[in-house]
C-alpha cells in the first residue's frame, strides 16, 4: 500500500521518474523527511514527490529537513522551486562549485544574451534564490552548500542517529568549475558563448545513514577527472560500514560508472534503483544493464527504459501540424516509483515498486 508512512525507525528512499527530471525522498527517521532534485509528472501535471507527501499526510511546512539541488540539469532539477516553495523550514542546499546556471540566477545578468544560457536552465533556481532572500533573517539561513566530506545534516534527537554527508565535489573540482565560470562571465562586447564545465562533474553524491541503515545515492557524478567524481571520492571516503542501497549514478550509463563504487562504498548484492534517461541516446543500455547485473540481482527502474508512446494531447498536437510534424515523440510519460524501506535493527529490505516501476 502506496498510502502507509514509514515507522519512525525506518529508513525509506523513495526515487520518483522520469518526469521531467528525477527526485529522492528520503525519511531520515521520526517522521524528518530530505529531498534530493525534483522532477514533474508531465502526464498529470503534478510534482509526485509532494503528491506522495500528501498522501502520507506528511506535514512538508515543519516536517522537511532540506532540499538537495545535485546539479544543474534540468533533468534532475524540474519542479525544485514547487517543493522548496512547499517547505519553508527547510534548507535549500547545491554544489559549492556553482555552475553558469546557478551563478547568473544569483546575479543581474540573467537578461544577458550573450551569456549562451535558455531561460530554462535557471529559472528553476531563480525562483528558488528569491525565496531563499524572502526567508533568511538573523535566526534561520535557508541555503547551503555542498562540498566533499561536508555533514550536511545530523541530527541525535530521533530514535537513532541520522546524518547525511555530502561525498563531492571535490576542492579541485570546485577550482576547476571557478575558472570555467570566469571564462563564461560575458565581457564588454563579447558575444561569443563559452562552454561551462559539465554540471555533471559538480554533482553532489549523499551518503545517508540512520543508524546501522545506509544508502548511497550516486546524482549523476562522473568517475573523474583525476581529482573529481568518484576517483576523488573513493580516494578520500572510507566508512566503516557499506551501504546496502544504492541510487545508481547517471541513469545506469557508464559515464556515472567506478568499479570502486560497488567494491569499496557498497555491500555484496547491494539494492540498486534509478531511472530511465529518453534522450538521444536511451539509458541504460543494454551494456549497462548486464554491468549492473553482474554486482547485483535486485536492480529496479521507475519506468520502461523504451519511450512512451505518444498521449492524446501529443496527438492532437501532431496531427494539428501536419507534414511540418516530424519524428514526433513524448520522452517522459508516466512517473513510477521505487520505494525501498528497512527499519533499525532488521535485515530484510522491502522494495516496492509502483506503476511504472519494474525490474531493471
Amino acid at each position: 500500500m502506496r498510502t502507509d508512512p514509514p515507522e519512525d525507525d525506518c529508513l525509506e528512499i523513495s526515487l520518483f521518474g522520469p518526469g521531467k527530471g528525477e527526485c529522492v525522498l528520503i525519511h531520515i527517521g521520526s517522521g524528518r523527511w530530505i529531498s534530493v532534485d525534483s522532477c514533474f509528472d508531465q502526464r498529470r501535471r503534478n510534482n509526485p514527490a509532494l503528491k506522495y507527501l500528501a498522501e502520507l499526510e506528511v506535514d512538508t511546512t515543519t516536517s522537511m529537513r532540506m532540499i538537495v539541488a545535485t546539479h544543474a540539469h534540468d533533468d534532475h532539477f524540474a519542479g525544485i522551486s514547487d517543493i522548496f516553495a512547499a517547505c519553508p523550514s527547510a534548507t535549500f542546499v547545491c554544489s559549492s562549485a556553482l555552475t553558469t546556471p546557478e551563478f547568473f540566477a544569483l546575479t543581474d545578468l540573467e537578461e544577458q544574451a550573450h551569456a549562451g544560457l535558455p531561460i530554462r536552465a535557471y529559472s528553476e533556481y531563480r525562483t528558488v534564490f528569491k525565496l531563499v532572500e524572502a526567508r533568511t533573517s538573523r535566526e534561520f539561513s535557508p541555503m547551503g552548500y555542498a562540498w566533499a566530506s561536508k555533514i550536511l545534516f545530523s541530527d541525535n534527537s530521533g530514535v537513532a542517529p541520522a546524518r547525511v554527508i555530502a561525498l563531492s565535489p571535490s576542492d579541485i573540482a570546485f577550482t576547476r568549475a571557478q575558472q570555467a565560470l570566469a571564462k563564461a562571465i560575458p565581457k564588454a562586447d563579447d558575444a561569443k558563448k563559452v562552454d561551462a564545465i559539465d554540471p555533471n562533474e559538480l554533482a553532489i553524491a549523499l551518503w545517508v545513514e540512520l543508524g546501522d541503515k545506509v544508502a548511497l545515492l550516486g546524482a549523476d557524478l562522473t568517475p573523474g577527472p583525476t581529482g573529481c567524481g568518484w576517483q576523488a571520492v573513493l580516494a578520500t571516503f572510507s566508512p566503516e560500514d557499506t551501504a546496502k542501497v544504492y541510487k545508481v549514478s547517471h541513469h545506469g550509463s557508464v559515464t556515472g560508472n567506478h568499479p570502486g563504487i560497488w567494491s569499496q562504498l557498497l555491500a555484496d548484492s547491494p539494492i540498486a534503483i534509478l531511472t530511465p534517461f529518453r534522450g538521444r541516446k536511451l539509458l541504460p543500455d543494454m551494456a549497462d544493464r548486464r554491468r549492473i547485473y553482474s554486482q547485483t540481482s535486485s536492480a529496479h527502474i521507475t519506468a520502461s527504459v523504451n519511450r512512451p508512446s505518444a498521449s492524446k494531447q501529443v496527438r492532437r498536437e501532431t496531427a494539428s501540424l501536419g507534414p511540418l510534424a516530424k519524428n514526433v515523440r513524448e520522452p517522459w510519460g508516466r512517473c513510477g516509483h521505487v520505494r525501498v524501506r528497512c527499519r533499525i535493527g532488521q535485515t530484510d529490505w522491502r522494495v516496492e515498486r509502483f506503476p511504472p516501476a519494474q525490474k531493471l
